[in-house]
């Protein structure tokens, strides 16, 4: 027998042997076959966190992974296997599952608790004011269209509080796209009298704004505070460096802009001062802004009146009125503008041939007396609107052209500026936004080639 073969065979033999040994010896790999969590009902705040311990079994398994499922991802999340964040408000259930057999979990209840505010009344020396409030301790009272409010905040959510009915307020957010706020529209509405400014904002610092952009005559417009992030915090707007007074008719205050065209009649809904002429005005100048205007009011008689003012009285009766249904006096120190645009005529001129030019530039007079009485120094652009058609314009730009140079000084200077109405019409045939867009841009153009501001 050869010796030499023999060994190789034996060797092979041997390893085959061994090897089904150890297969048939080796250790089956021990999965998790139970998941208890330490609680199965857990609060957790409005974006808050909460832990949850948890045990699995047997101890030793191997294979321990495990993850989290939620019956509704949208209102809690897992920040880890053992934290449990808050999203929004409301109630679902999660369960805590074996990844390698879903069958082996554990449930729990989860509730997230509503977010919770705190409130900012309406006297906190961060909320900035323009146009003429009437404030007491706890609310501000609107009437003219223009007026604002502004305030700046962290946090991601911004309440309102303001009165129902047909009101509307233009809201801008930072950089975002402005949009109408209505307070007679329930999808509006947090609660009863809450309005949903901003929601779900990126963390941070913002700014808002919030203007009257309808006029408020008989709206009872009132403002009573704000609500905010229970952690957030409110400061001060940076101050403008310029102010502007607008006094003026249906023009002024946005009659109609959005209305489809001029077949419409006025509506609270389609009116909207935001898009005005005065509005684009100050914008681009970056100006404080005070509103003294009314739809139908006049110099001397308002619209269809035939002598003289009746109901509410003309312009010049109410100017140095708090507004046009209150007595008090306003308190011109408040607030000092560097230009006043006076926009009247219109509704004095609704029947050119009955204009009494004598009384429209006796009452004129009245009022150009009260402006540069309170505001000695600051500079006035007299307008014709652009409603007014040639006859009209042919007696009322001779009488405004005179009262510029009657009362214009070097100290105290007088222009005018008359609007062309090209654009388009919305209701009542009063410019639409398009047409006051035009006359505001054309107004900024007069006003830096005359370098009426430097």
């Amino acid at each position: 027998m050869n010796l030499r073969y023999t060994f190789p065979i034996l060797f092979f033999a041997t390893t085959i042997v061994v090897s089904a040994c150890n297969k048939e010896h080796a250790a089956d790999p021990i999965n998790i076959s139970n998941i208890q969590l330490s609680s199965h009902e857990v609060t957790i705040a409005y974006e808050g966190t909460q832990h949850i311990d948890y045990e699995i079994s047997p101890k030793e398994a191997k294979d321990n992974c495990v993850r989290w499922e939620f019956a509704d991802t949208t209102i809690v999340e897992a920040i880890d296997n053992n934290t449990l964040f808050g999203i929004k408000s409301g109630e679902t259930w999660g369960y805590l599952v074996s990844c390698d057999n879903t069958d082996v979990k554990d449930s729990v209840r989860i509730t997230v608790l509503e977010k919770q505010f705190r409130s900012i009344s309406v006297d906190d020396p961060n909320i900035h004011y323009e146009g003429r409030i009437v404030a007491s301790e706890n609310e501000v009272a609107f009437f003219y269209p223009g007026t604002s409010i502004s305030v700046d905040f962290t946090g991601t959510t911004l309440y309102a509080k303001f009165s129902q009915g047909d009101i509307f307020y233009w809201v801008e957010i930072d950089d975002q796209e402005p949009y109408k706020l209505a307070m007679n529209e329930k999808t509006n509405w947090v609660k009863s009298n809450i309005f949903r400014v901003a929601e779900d904002l990126e963390k941070g610092s913002h700014t808002a704004k919030i203007t009257l952009c309808s006029e408020a005559i008989n709206k009872n417009a009132r403002f009573y505070g704000f609500e905010i992030d229970e952690t957030a915090e409110v400061s001060k707007p940076a101050e403008k460096p310029l102010k502007f007074e607008f006094i003026g008719n249906s023009i002024t205050c946005g009659y109609g802009t959005e209305a489809a065209s001029h077949d419409e009649h006025f509506s609270d809904a389609t009116s909207n001062f935001c898009h005005t002429f005065a509005y684009a005005t100050a914008k681009e100048f970056n100006a404080e802004l005070m509103v003294v205007a009314r739809s139908g009011i006049g110099v001397y008689r308002n619209y269809e009146d035939v002598e003289e003012a009746t109901s509410y009285g003309s312009m010049p009766d109410n100017y140095e009125k708090t507004w046009l249904t209150k007595s008090t006096k306003w308190d011109f120190t408040t607030y000092t503008p560097d230009i006043v645009f006076i926009n009247l005529g219109t509704n004095d001129a609704w029947q050119i041939a009955t204009l009494d030019s004598t009384k429209f530039d006796n009452q004129y007079r009245k009022l150009l007396n009260s402006v540069t009485t309170n505001y000695p120094n600051a500079k006035v652009v007299l307008l014709t609107g652009s409603m007014m058609d040639a006859d009209m314009l042919k007696v009322i730009k001779p009488i405004l052209n005179k009262l510029a140079t009657d009362y214009g000084t070097e100290e105290h200077p007088f222009y005018r500026y008359d609007f062309a109405g090209t654009a388009g019409n919305g209701a009542d045939w009063h410019p639409n936004t398009r047409q006051q867009a035009q006359m505001g841009k054309n107004l900024i153009s007069f006003l830096k080639k005359n370098a009426i501001i430097q």
